[in-house]
C-alpha cells in the first residue's frame, strides 16, 4: 500500500500567525495531537504539535539555561530557543523541519520515516501543496482494517493453508521446520515436535495465525532444557503445577 490509500484527506491545518492557545483549543477540540502549518499558497511550512508546547514558563517546565551557554550557542540560536518557549504565535514554536512525502510514497517507507525520525505524522504533498496527512492513528487503522479481513476471509483448502504455514516458516528464518508436525483439518492447525529454544514458541504461532484461512493454532510443542532436563509444555499441554516435567 502507498500514502494515497490511507492518508487523512480532510486536513486540520493553521497558520503562522494563528495564536498558540487557539492552536490548542484547536488541538483539544478535533482530539488530534498536530496541526500542519501552512503558507497562503497551501505549503508546508511547518507542524506544531503537543511536544512543541510542553515546555513552557505557565507550567513551571521551561528548561533551565545555564550560564555558560551563552558562551557556546550563537546568539541568534538563544533568542529562537527563548521564542519557542515563551512565544504567543504558531510560527514562534512550530517546528520548522518539516519530513514530507508524496501520496505514492510506499508505507513500508512512511514507517521507516516516523520510526527514524521519532515523529507520529508525515504531512503528503504533491505538487507543493499539502493533500493528505498520515499519522500513526491512520496506520492503526489500516492494520485493523488487515485484521478484520484476514478473520473474515472465506474458508480454504486444508491442504492449501498446511503449505502456506510451511511457507510462513520457512520464511520467518527462526523456525526448525524439520522438527514440528504440521496438521490441518477444517482450518485449524496442529503443531507437534520439539523446539530448539523455547523462544521459538510465539514466532510460530504468529507465522501459523498470519495465514490466510487458519481459524485456530493447536500448539502440542515441546522444549527440553539443555542444562536440567526439563520438559517445557505449551499452555495448550501444561499441568496445573507450572507446565514442566523432568525426563
Amino acid at each position: 500500500m502507498r500514502a494515497r490509500d490511507i492518508m487523512t484527506k480532510e486536513v486540520t491545518s493553521v497558520r503562522a500567525d494563528l495564536s498558540v492557545e487557539l492552536a490548542i483549543a484547536l488541538m483539544l477540540e478535533k482530539r488530534i495531537s498536530g496541526l500542519p502549518v501552512l503558507d497562503p499558497d497551501c505549503a508546508v511550512v511547518g507542524i506544531v504539535s503537543e511536544g512543541d508546547l510542553l515546555a513552557r514558563p505557565e507550567l513551571g517546565t521551561a528548561r533551565p539555561k545555564p550560564g555558560w551557554v551563552q558562551y557556546l550557542i550563537s546568539p541568534g540560536r538563544l533568542a529562537e530557543a527563548y521564542a519557542r518557549e515563551r512565544g504567543r504565535r504558531v510560527g514562534d514554536v512550530m517546528t520548522r523541519e518539516v519530513v514530507t512525502a508524496s501520496p505514492e510514497t510506499p508505507l513500508d517507507e512512511i514507517v521507516d520515516l516516523m520510526t527514524r525520525r521519532r515523529i507520529k505524522r508525515v504531512p503528503i504533498v504533491e505538487g507543493g501543496r499539502l493533500v493528505g496527512l498520515v499519522t500513526r492513528a491512520d496506520l492503526l487503522r489500516s492494520l485493523r482494517r488487515a485484521l478484520q479481513e484476514a478473520r473474515e476471509a472465506p474458508p480454504r483448502d486444508d491442504a492449501a493453508i498446511r503449505t502456506d504455514v510451511e511457507t510462513a516458516f520457512v520464511d520467518a528464518g527462526v523456525i526448525p521446520l524439520e522438527l514440528i508436525e504440521i496438521s490441518v483439518v477444517d482450518g485449524e492447525v496442529g503443531l507437534r515436535g520439539s523446539l530448539t529454544d523455547e523462544r521459538q514458541r510465539a514466532a510460530i504461532r504468529a507465522a501459523a495465525e498470519s495465514v490466510s484461512g487458519v481459524r485456530a493454532v493447536h500448539d502440542r510443542l515441546t522444549w527440553v532444557d539443555p542444562m536440567s532436563g526439563l520438559v517445557l509444555l505449551s499452555t495448550q499441554e501444561a499441568d496445573p503445577r507450572g507446565g514442566t516435567r523432568a525426563v
